[in-house]
């Protein structure tokens, strides 16, 4: 499978970007990253008070990262991905396929739903998500750390812009103060976390290291008031993470060794010190306070959390029905009307919906409704081999290391999957599994010529 995966002979590429191409795909992935950390307004009266530069850009339902990228590919990537798609020999070209044999069949089967039009987008949203895999891994082969690099500033600047503005206008829930957004934002965080600790263990630059950290204590502060458990949960795998890279990792190239020594003879002492200096400040027993409030309401006796499990489960048995009835899905907003058909839902057990833009809070069941059968087997397909191709990837690039690195992100990722929808039409899982591969290729590549 390894030989499979990363078998570069098939495709050459340039050995650099252009600077206008570099331009293009690192505008293009900073701004996918910003908008994922973005404020979400809980009012209107507080939307109006956000500036441009706080909201979404886009052109309709069009943003402007996805403008970004298709201009790349008008100008740079269609030979390129035609190329990609007809002949193979590039890492996750095999998930990019599924996950376009997955736009396929629930646009078809969104073409009779409620809301076609908007479906429309949806899909195309998919195919742009499919084109991007096999277009990071040719960036991160071009350009090392860069997209990787582009990524996480993108979601620390995201990251700031959010935690400025819920200051500024303040959620305030059972008089505890809340992150604007929560679930989203705290998931991007969470695993922006993650990445930070990768780029961390590959960059040798003392200069990046410091806005690595600074970048990565921001995620932290900004993922624990997010009131995510999903964002808890990846964060929390994150700081391990972190803490195997400064501790535990051994990376299997010397040079790569005895750079991490000199980084941890730097950098272990100076968090050491910063975290005493905290734990005796004022700062940090309020700072736990604040975190232990957010606990006791999440996880408590009288917290909505129960019901929140309760509706989760629900839509697993809605959508089993759902299958059982149209075993060839109902499209993406046909969701609406088929759950309120359920049994499930007329028990009263299954939360209320009222729009035509629900879905059932999990990437696996809103694909398995949309597309049916083909649908939940398809997306199944396509998130295991997207996992395969970062675990291999991770493997070739960091050895031992990129195993462990695995090992603490993966649950994270089939937690996402489980319970939100963005997991394979974002950037979330799909940027940091091509960069991985496009290290395992590179590292490949290497071996091959030497």
């Amino acid at each position: 499978m390894t030989a499979v995966l990363l078998d570069p002979a098939p495709i050459r590429i340039a050995a650099r970007a252009s600077v206008l191409e570099r331009m293009l795909f690192g505008a293009g992935l900073f701004y996918a990253a910003v908008v994922f950390c973005l404020p979400v307004p809980y009012s209107e009266e507080v939307a109006l008070v956000y500036p441009w530069w706080a909201q979404r850009i886009a052109i309709g339902n069009v943003q402007l990262y996805e403008l970004l990228l298709l201009a790349w590919m008008v100008l740079y990537g269609a030979p390129f991905l035609a190329r990609v798609f007809l002949t193979g020999g590039i890492p996750t070209r095999q998930a990019a396929v599924w996950l376009a044999m997955l736009a396929v069949w629930c646009g078809v089967m969104s073409l009779m739903a409620p809301l076609a039009f908007t479906d429309l987008g949806r899909t195309l949203r998919l195919f742009l998500c499919a084109a991007l895999l096999p277009a990071v891994v040719r960036w991160t082969r071009q350009s090392g750390n860069f997209p990787l690099t582009m990524l996480i500033f993108g979601f620390f600047t995201g990251s700031v812009i959010n935690l400025v503005f819920s200051f500024r206008n303040p959620l305030i829930v059972l008089e505890t103060m809340r992150l604007s957004g929560q679930n989203t934002p705290g998931v991007a965080m969470g695993i922006a976390i993650h990445l930070g600790a990768w780029l961390f263990l590959r960059s040798r630059s003392r200069l990046l290291h410091v806005l690595i950290v600074i970048a990565t204590l921001t995620f932290t502060f900004g993922c624990a008031i997010s009131y995510s458990r999903i964002g808890w949960f990846a964060g929390g795998l994150g700081l391990l993470s972190w803490a195997y890279v400064l501790f535990v990792a051994r990376p299997h190239d010397r040079a790569e060794r005895r750079h991490l020594r000199k980084a941890r003879r730097l950098w272990v002492p100076l968090l050491m010190a910063g975290l005493l200096a905290l734990a005796s400040s004022p700062l940090a027993v309020e700072g736990l306070g604040w975190m232990q409030a957010l606990l006791e309401q999440k996880f408590g006796s009288e917290s909505t959390s129960g019901q929140g499990d309760r509706d989760r489960a629900s839509y697993f048995i809605g959508v089993g029905e759902i299958l059982m009835r149209y075993p060839a899905g109902v499209g993406y907003s046909g969701f609406l009307d088929a759950m309120r058909a359920t049994d499930i839902y007329h028990s009263g057990q299954a939360n209320e919906e009222f729009s035509y833009e629900a879905n059932p809070h999990s990437a696996f069941l809103y694909y398995a409704s949309a597309g049916g059968i083909p649908g939940a087997v398809f997306i199944v397909a396509v998130f295991v081999m997207l996992m395969n191709s970062m675990r291999v990837g991770l493997h070739m690039g960091l050895g031992r290391t990129g195993q462990a690195l695995f090992a603490l992100i993966a649950p994270a990722y089939l937690l996402i999957g489980l319970t939100v929808p963005y997991l394979v039409n974002s950037i979330v899982l799909i940027v940091p599994a091509a960069i991985a591969a496009g290290w395992g290729w590179s590292r490949r590549v290497q071996q091959a010529t030497t």
